[in-house]
């Protein structure tokens, strides 16, 4: 299946024909699923990137279609594969994010690919699968979770941290007490992006050959 996207390159890419970048997957929440590929704009790390031009990352966001909830990982991995034939992707530092469905789908990618994705931070994530733990403990992961969310409960998220945590993983994970479903907004601050890039695989996952 091919995924309608959107794809951010830092303003200052061509500056430096030797510099390899960071790649950053980003999975919107469920809201946004349809035909129309502007609206992946209207919320999270997109609606950041239009006022960032210089954000550090080559950011990926696809659309979901109506009636999907990022169960394709073989098409999004496709995507990541194509992201890197086209760009200079360092191949230590390719991530994966999201919000609500998103935060599921990003948990998902890592379950499917854990050696792919050095980082993985999952916000509000919907109905995560406890399951996905025993694949889940060797991955750098960070979940952010408002204790007041109806439409997730943060119970869900603190089971799979502990089912982690006992299968030897260290996950990290953040309870915002005050805060509900809607956390978008920790896209737009500095903690989450000095996270990822602080997180480098040893021995990077094969990749294409990059474009010059």
């Amino acid at each position: 299946m091919k995924l309608p996207y959107l794809l951010h390159v830092p303003s200052n890419y061509k500056e430096d024909p030797s510099r390899r970048w960071p790649l950053l997957l980003y999975l919107h929440g469920g809201s946004i699923r349809g035909s129309e590929i502007e609206k992946v704009r209207t919320l999270g790390l997109p609606k950041r990137l239009d006022n960032d031009p210089q954000f550090p990352f080559i950011v990926v966001s696809p659309l979901a279609l109506e009636g999907e909830i990022w169960t394709d990982a073989e098409a999004l991995a496709g995507l990541v594969d194509f992201v890197q034939l086209t760009h200079r992707v360092d191949p230590a530092a390719v991530y994966v994010t999201g919000h609500s469905m998103g935060g599921r789908g990003a948990l998902y990618m890592a379950y499917k690919y854990p050696q792919r994705f050095v980082g993985v931070v999952a916000m509000s994530p919907v109905s995560p699968i406890t399951a996905w733990a025993k694949r889940l403990h060797s991955v750098l992961l960070w979940l952010i979770h408002g204790a007041k969310d109806e439409q997730a409960p943060v119970k869900e998220s603190e089971e799979l941290i502990s089912a982690i945590e006992k299968g030897g993983g260290k996950p990290r994970f953040t309870r915002l007490d005050e805060r509900d479903h809607f956390i978008l907004d920790q896209y737009e601050g500095a903690a989450i992006i000095d996270w990822l890039l602080a997180q480098r695989k040893a021995t990077p996952v094969a990749s294409p050959a990059p474009a010059l």
